[in-house]
């Protein structure tokens, strides 16, 4: 477990070496939290209450009451920067130094919160612009943050500032709601403590998105686990847009190692399809789903199934949607999926999927293909990590270029975002991704 943490830690550190700019007033900043982060946020959380920006950038976070002060306690807890107790009008705020900022820059705001029982269940997102505070989406925290029983919550919000920022400061806050509280019996340790969850998550992140207007905007919906969450794939594809001209008003619904069949009865996925409007649902199985079911259609006739009844509750709300299952890749961890070889995994991968894609009247987002080429092309990009079957950074961003190039069938532009990744890299990821999906002649 240890050499995983490192190497996710390399990892995301070498994301975010190369920092993302789209011009030279770039903001962003982000805050990592886990072991591998542990003395950056112990330095200054439970004794000066704030922690600067782990990685790319000046940014500070605190944890304050509706008049400014300080909560009453603030703890780490494995590696998670907590505090509390929250109650309504308390609120994680993030000051980010902006100079350069301009009138009319986009800020995309992407966080994973949970909270412990006795914290409110309703937080809402905020921004500072001009001296007025600005209301975004509302979310449910429904906890546990601590334990097997985990429910994170995953935010994301884009927002355009119509006045620079006041004080060259931009600020965004995640606000505790009135309502219901989280229930849970037993915890007297750490009641009503809220907190951002560990790596491979991202904690949070303000990111500078320039100030050209995109041209178009698409809803999105991700549901998964873990092959979504690493490093957070929904974030690289917002970013991947963004850069080509393409807002995606991104949603999720993400916890490790779950199927559809824990999906269906998980109450966050259910806040999340009851927004309805979307206009593509990308469904991300339990990693062997799909070559389970070509392996044996009839043996794993539920995996199918409950692949078929999220597809049919996604467009309950979302009738038009497009919805897109995923085809991820074969690989050698866990004996090999459970299959004799990672050759019969990606076999057992490529039938299943089209027995899935046909019942569920899906498309499909061929990401398997890509991870299969770009190991016998480029060798040398590590797309796992060391546990040999989660992605690596590099496995995140290629399985994030896959799914921009089916969302949007159509080439990277001349200045693609690399999400602060080595650009050689990270260039022939693309070139990849677009000989699988587009055809070999995109394959620069």
């Amino acid at each position: 477990m240890r050499s995983l943490i490192n190497s996710i830690k390399v990892a995301t550190v070498l994301w975010a070496v190369t920092a993302f700019s789209l011009s030279a007033q770039d903001f962003s900043s982000k805050w990592m939290f886990g072991k591998g982060y542990n003395s950056k946020t112990n330095a200054t959380w439970e004794s000066e209450h704030f922690v600067k920006a782990t990685e790319s950038g000046e940014g500070i976070m605190k944890a304050v009451d509706a008049a400014g002060n300080d909560l009453a306690s603030y703890k780490v807890l494995k590696g998670r920067a907590a505090a509390g107790p929250f109650k309504a009008g308390d609120c994680f705020l993030f000051e980010v130094p902006a100079e350069k900022a301009k009138k009319g820059t986009y800020v995309s705001f992407d966080a994973t919160l949970s909270a412990e029982p006795g914290a409110p269940m309703d937080w809402v997102v905020e921004w500072k612009d001009g001296d007025k505070w600005v209301t975004g989406r509302k979310y449910t925290c429904y906890g546990p943050a601590i334990g097997k029983s985990y429910q994170y919550t995953t935010i994301h919000q884009t927002y355009r500032l119509k006045n620079a920022p006041e004080g060259e400061m931009v600020k965004v806050r995640l606000r505790a709601l009135e309502g219901k509280v989280i229930p849970g019996e037993g915890d007297t340790e750490n009641p009503g403590l809220a907190m951002f969850v560990t790596t491979t998550y991202v904690g949070a992140y303000v990111m500078d998105f320039g100030v050209t207007p995109p041209k178009d905007t698409t809803k999105v919906l991700c549901i998964g686990n873990s092959f979504t969450y690493y490093l957070s794939c929904p974030q690289m594809l917002k970013e991947l847009a963004w850069r080509e001209g393409h807002y995606i008003d991104m949603a999720a619904s993400l916890k490790g190692g779950w199927s559809m069949k824990d999906h269906l009865s998980f109450p966050t996925t259910d806040d999340e399809i009851n927004r309805g409007g979307y206009d593509v649902v990308i469904l991300q199985d339990q990693s062997q789903a799909v070559a389970q079911i070509g392996s044996d259609k009839k043996q794993y006739a539920d995996k199918l199934a409950n692949l078929v009844a999220m597809a049919d509750k996604v467009r309950t709300t979302s009738e038009d949607c497009r919805v897109l299952i995923e085809c991820t890749w074969a690989y050698a961890g866990k004996k090999n999926g459970g299959f004799s070889n990672v050759t019969e995994f990606y076999h057992n991968a490529g039938k299943g999927i089209k027995i899935v894609a046909k019942a569920a009247k899906a498309d499909v987002s061929p990401i398997k293909d890509a991870f299969r080429m770009a190991n016998i092309e480029r060798p040398d990009i590590l797309l796992f990590a060391e546990d040999g079957y989660h992605q690596s950074v590099y496995g995140s961003y290629l399985k994030s270029c896959v799914n921009y190039l089916v969302l949007f069938g159509e080439p990277f532009g001349k200045k693609p975002s690399d999400c602060g990744l080595d650009p050689k890299r990270a260039a022939a990821l693309r070139a990849i991704a677009e000989a699988v999906v587009l055809g070999e002649k995109f394959g620069r």
